[in-house]
């Protein structure tokens, strides 16, 4: 885990797995001004952790990860029980891997930031 939760997050916990620091970084100021609490990983295996010690209520998940890629992140979280809503984010084939995964949201990148805070606040709410 890149960073530690902090108390104070009414609004609920996201789990932003990406490798560009960049896009994690934007994504983790957005979503922390939307008044969530954010934590972030840079792969599968390092989100796995991440799932046992912050319990997201979202998931936003990139696809191209090193270590453990998305798909089989995707995959172990199910396989340990866990239904946490995931929101895939991908240059390509995010609408396709939804469906070929049972995730709950994609969205393509680029993406419109203030589309993917909505749809993040959307997957909370119906956690």
């Amino acid at each position: 885990m890149r960073d530690e939760p902090s108390p104070g997050h009414p609004d609920g916990r996201v789990l932003v797995v990406e490798d560009d620091a960049g896009i994690a970084r934007l994504t983790k100021m957005v979503l922390q001004d939307e008044g969530f609490e954010v934590v972030t990983a840079t792969d599968g295996a390092e989100a796995l952790l991440a799932v046992e010690v912050v319990e997201p209520d979202v998931v936003v998940l990139d696809l191209q990860l090193p270590v453990m890629d998305g798909r089989s992140f995707f995959r172990a979280l199910r396989a340990s029980g866990r239904c946490t809503p995931v929101l895939i984010v991908s240059a390509a084939g995010s609408q396709r891997a939804r469906v070929e995964l049972g995730a709950e949201d994609a969205l393509d990148k680029p993406f419109d930031i203030d589309l993917l805070a909505e749809r993040v606040r959307a997957l909370a709410r119906a956690s």
